[in-house]
């Protein structure tokens, strides 16, 4: 475009419109005005009722907006003239468009403003109103009104409002249109922040990571519990690929450590302690002797070691009378000591046990979900002893290369992660059990390293038969 030939912007005054309209101005362009370079700016004017306002640059490529800042005095022919903050943006089209927040407030047809007559053809800029998004109430318009005809009476237009005021009026109701967005953006977010304030709290930890994991938080009901509230029932369980998601994660967590933090090499048969191996638990479904076997043969020995630690730490995911047995809360097993020992008949018996985990779960969050293992937390006993039972067998075997201190905290965090998963079950309605697939004991030539979890009670207290799988069992060959 050349310089002298470039077109003036003006806005052609709009009467008789509702308050608070977005309009889309059309900038017709003769076709020897249509900018082709792909960078650079031309310069043009934006005038208001054929008295200019100021001058802007377009900038090319034509996607850029032409922003005006706040608080600056409408004053007509002044270059830095603003509108409160008017944003022009202009689309790359064979026709230039510029869009723009036209803002009138409670304009009538007897002061409305009359339409210029001086527009310059092919280069004026007319307004087509939608649908009003907002209105402006009627004791501000009117004090806005009266705002402007109460002084001198400063040049006006054909329609008798003058510039300044018509100015002063968008001004205005530009101003209350931002507050009153504002306000509708604050509360609608405190809304959402108060729908989601349970999901933040309602959690359970849960590891993340697989060789370096550490606690997190994740959704343990999904929804808040208002059936409590209402009086109602349980809340929700928990859906059945999240479970069977935690089952293949701790399994995942096994095999890792036992990769990342033990040879293979040869290991002297007086480092193998047959009382530590004893004390993994007198019903293992393989001898001691053929465990030691396993251990001592280096195609085996990841095998046996993954098995140890399963055995070990799935046999505490329940709920025990023993304290020293469990991963859950040293209260759950005393109370569940308690509750055991009724006479009721099974159906009854494992209604009211359903409802006594979910209950006694809700009602630890504070304690177990939200603040897992503070220093008050009382798995940390268990979590220890159980520590100090699998790293009598697995010391023999650790990778001297690997940092003694980092594996076994590594391991510490594997048992946190399975205390987690065990209050995670416990809070359930199910009742569920490990299956270790004894079919697949040595003799076959193949061994289950990691039990499948099944569903043995549903939500509704009812057995399920037969048991319905959640996991499936890890079964792997001796091949030596």
């Amino acid at each position: 475009m050349a310089g002298s030939n470039q077109p003036d912007l003006k806005i052609r005054d709009t009467p008789s419109v509702d308050p608070m309209l977005w309009e889309t101005a059309t900038l017709a362009l003769p076709p020897a005005y249509v900018y082709t370079a792909t960078t650079g700016s031309f310069q043009t004017q934006l005038s208001w009722s054929d008295t200019p306002l100021t001058n802007f640059d377009v900038l090319v490529p034509l996607t850029l907006g032409i922003k005006y800042g706040k608080d600056l005095t409408l004053k007509p022919g002044d270059p830095a003239t603003t509108m409160g903050t008017v944003a022009l943006s202009v689309a790359q089209e064979p026709n230039l468009q510029i869009l723009f927040q036209s803002v009138v407030a409670g304009v009538t047809p007897s002061t409305g403003i009359a339409p210029s007559s001086s527009a310059t053809p092919g280069a004026s800029i007319t307004s087509t109103p939608s649908q009003p998004s907002a209105s402006v109430p009627t004791s501000e318009t009117a004090a806005s009104t009266s705002a402007v005809t109460s002084g001198s009476q400063p040049k006006t237009t054909n329609g008798g409002l003058s510039t300044g005021a018509t100015a002063g009026i968008a001004i205005g109701c530009l101003a209350a249109g931002a507050l009153l967005a504002g306000l509708i953006l604050w509360f609608c977010w405190r809304r959402r922040g108060s729908k989601t304030q349970y999901s933040d709290t309602n959690t359970y930890a849960l590891a993340s990571n697989e060789k370096g994991f550490s606690a997190n938080a994740i959704p343990l009901t999904g929804e808040p519990s208002s059936a409590y509230t209402s009086g109602g029932g349980l809340p929700q369980p928990l859906e059945d690929k999240a479970i069977s998601g935690d089952v293949s994660k701790i399994s995942n967590a096994i095999k890792n450590h036992v990769q990342s933090y033990y040879h293979t090499s040869h290991v002297s048969p007086g480092l193998i302690d047959c009382d530590d191996l004893q004390a993994l638990g007198s019903s293992l479904p393989i001898s001691v002797g053929t465990l030691t076997t396993l251990m001592g043969n280096a195609a085996t020995r990841e095998i046996a070691l993954r098995f140890i630690i399963a055995w070990v730490v799935v046999s505490k995911i329940q709920p025990s009378k023993d304290p020293s047995k469990s991963l859950l809360p040293s209260e759950v097993a005393q109370c569940y000591q308690a509750i055991t020992t009724g006479d009721r008949g099974y159906q009854a018996q494992a209604s009211l046990m359903a409802h006594w985990r979910v209950m006694t779960a809700e009602l630890m969050q504070s304690s177990y979900v939200r603040n897992p293992f503070s220093p008050s937390d009382s798995r940390h006993a268990s979590i220890q002893a159980t520590l100090a039972t699998l790293d009598n067998v697995l010391q023999p075997y650790a990778d001297t290369r690997m940092n003694n201190g980092e594996r076994k905290r590594n391991l510490e965090e594997l048992l946190k992660r399975v205390a987690l998963f065990a209050f995670t079950l416990f809070s359930q309605p199910s009742a569920w059990k490990f299956e270790w697939q004894e079919e697949h004991g040595v003799t076959s030539g193949e061994l289950c390293i990691f039990p499948a979890l099944v569903q043995v009670v549903d939500e509704a207290g009812q057995p399920v038969s037969p048991p319905r799988p959640f996991s499936e069992a890890v079964v792997r060959r001796l091949d030596a």
